[in-house]
Parts: structure tokens; C-alpha cells; sequence
């Protein structure tokens, strides 16, 4: 809010003043109010159009010639029977402005004139929801001006009460924000401190494990090293391994060529021995034939000998004997 005064429509444009703010401003309003009241004059056409607000309060201004007759959500149900207006039809418009003050929205809501009319006759407000204010309220806009506070003076004593109260209110409300706020300072303080131990923890824990995942990190770099070494040992045993191989298998390849020149001669050696011992055997079968046939002969000249000893056979058999014998 500026420090230039500015009619209090523009505050209530659908929305609720702070209740010390409204307050304050009925009470500077009330004031003006008495003021007519104890001169014998009435406002007559009190509306939130007629008041002047700024930082240092409020300021009623004049009714405009003619006001008293136009219906507004501020006239008191008198005013629209014909009946006289006092002090007490002042009240009731200073008690739907301090309504609206309070909640943002009029006590007779009503756009169309005649429902207007109807809700100001026989409506009651919505209540505001703290017991003071509406407690006052309701007296203002009461029915029957009777019914009503009767002076303004008495609305003022309610006034400083209700000031009395919201300060006290704002003194207990301050007290238990401070209570509050320092219960949440140690709360924050206190989960504070035990996000900085848990981050401490996470990160020894980090550095743990870090260091336990370097340590791993070395040994498998230290087995990949080995196997590595196993790897090249292995490739040179291999390498070694296929030379020896193909150098014995070359030097079996030569060995088997040998042999099988080897063997050719062996072969044809035999075959040659084979050739040489077949002759010789044909020969010394035809030499034990020929000495078998000689054994007959010589046994045949024996037995011939014999048959000329033991038998005295002719001279011819002898002599035949014995040349066969020869």
C-alpha cells in the first residue's frame, strides 16, 4: 500500500484485509462516526466507496447528495421500509463494511436489486470465523435497530477489545512462531548434523571402498600380467614344441625314406639270396639224388656180395655183383 489515500474498493477487490488491518481501519472509522453521532447528524450512506485508506489509516468522506436514496449491500432494512433513519442505520452499514473488511466478500452478496432487497430484509451473513469479530458483527447487523448496538461508542470499547485480543493473538502467535522456529532450527540443526556423519560415513565408506577397489583393480592387473607371461611362455613352449615337431617329423620322413631304400636292397638281397639258395638247392637235391642213387647201387652190390658169400652164386652173378659194386 502507498502513503496516498485510495479508496478502500481498491483493497477489496475479492480479497480479505489482514484482521488487525481491519481493525484499525473500523476503529478510525468509528471515530468519524461518534463524531456525527455526537453532533446530532447521521453519514446515511456509508460504503467502502466513501473511504479513504492509506498507510497511516482511514478517512470517511461525505454521502454524496442523493445517496440516501440509492440501494446499496449497505442500507439498513429500515431505509427500505420508509421507516426514519438514526445513528443505528450508520451501524448497520458500518457492520457490513467491516464484514467485507474482514472476509473479502459482502454480507448481502446479491447483484439484482431485488434479491438485494430480500437478502438485507431477512438474510444473515455467512459467519466470519472468529468469534469476536462475528459476535460484533451480527449485533451491527441485526434486523430491528433495537436489536443493534446502540451507540458507537459501545462498537469502539468492542473494537479496542477485539485490538486488544489480536495483538495478544499476534504476541502469542509471534511467541509460538518463535518456539516453533527454534524447535525447527534444532531440528534442522540436529538432521544437520547427522547428514554431515552420514556423509562422513559414506565417505569413509567411498574411500574404503576405493581403495579396496584399487587394490583388486592391481591384482587383476597383476594375474593378467601373469597370464599374460603364462600366455607367451605357452606360445614360445608351442612354437618350440611345432619346430621340434616338424624337425621329427622331418627326420622321421628322412629315417622312413632310408628305410625304404634300406628295405629295396634287403628286398632285392633276398630275393637274390633267395635266387642263389634255390640254385643251391637244386643242386644239392640232384647231389643227394645222385648220392641216393649211389647209397642203392653201393646197397645193391652188398647184398649181391652177401648173396655170392652165403649163397656161392654162379661165377657170372659174382662178377656182376661186384661191377655193380664198382
Amino acid at each position: 500500500m502507498t502513503h496516498d489515500l485510495q479508496p478502500l474498493t481498491n483493497l477489496l477487490s475479492g480479497s480479505r484485509l489482514p484482521v488487525a488491518d481491519a481493525i484499525r481501519y473500523a476503529q478510525n472509522i468509528g471515530r468519524e462516526l461518534r463524531r456525527l453521532h455526537a453532533d446530532g447528524r447521521c453519514h446515511g450512506a456509508l460504503t467502502p466507496e466513501l473511504i479513504q485508506v492509506s498507510e497511516s489509516g482511514a478517512r470517511l468522506q461525505p454521502a454524496t447528495p442523493g445517496a440516501l436514496e440509492d440501494l446499496t449491500p449497505y442500507t439498513a432494512p429500515e431505509s427500505l421500509l420508509g421507516e426514519p433513519v438514526d445513528t443505528r442505520t450508520d451501524i448497520f452499514a458500518f457492520g457490513a463494511v467491516l464484514y467485507e473488511m474482514a472476509t473479502g466478500r459482502r454480507a448481502f452478496p446479491a447483484d439484482d436489486p431485488a434479491l438485494l432487497e430480500e437478502e438485507i430484509k431477512a438474510r444473515d451473513f455467512s459467519p466470519i470465523g472468529q468469534e469476536g469479530l462475528d459476535q460484533l458483527v451480527k449485533q451491527c447487523l441485526a434486523k430491528e435497530p433495537a436489536a443493534r448496538w446502540q451507540r458507537m461508542q459501545q462498537v469502539q470499547m468492542e473494537l479496542k477489545l477485539l485490538a486488544i485480543a489480536e495483538r495478544r493473538h499476534e504476541t502469542t502467535a509471534a511467541s509460538r512462531a518463535h518456539d516453533i522456529e527454534a524447535g525447527v532450527r534444532a531440528e534442522l540443526e540436529q538432521q544437520n548434523g547427522l547428514l554431515a556423519e552420514l556423509e562422513r560415513a559414506v565417505t569413509l565408506r567411498t574411500n574404503e571402498l576405493a581403495r579396496a577397489l584399487t587394490t583388486a583393480l592391481d591384482d587383476v592387473q597383476l594375474q593378467f600380467a601373469q597370464v599374460e607371461k603364462c600366455l607367451e611362455a605357452s606360445q614360445l613352449r608351442s612354437d618350440h614344441f611345432a619346430q621340434s615337431a616338424v624337425q621329427t617329423a622331418e627326420s622321421t620322413q628322412r629315417e622312413i625314406a632310408s628305410l625304404q631304400v634300406g628295405l629295396a636292397g634287403g628286398v632285392h638281397a633276398i630275393e637274390q639270396t633267395a635266387k642263389s639258395q634255390a640254385v643251391t638247392i637244386e643242386s644239392i637235391r640232384q647231389s643227394v639224388a645222385r648220392n641216393e642213387d649211389y647209397v642203392e647201387r653201393v646197397v645193391e652190390a652188398l647184398e649181391a656180395l652177401q648173396n655170392v658169400i652165403f649163397n656161392q652164386p654162379d661165377e657170372q652173378e659174382t662178377l656182376a655183383a661186384v661191377s655193380i659194386a664198382s
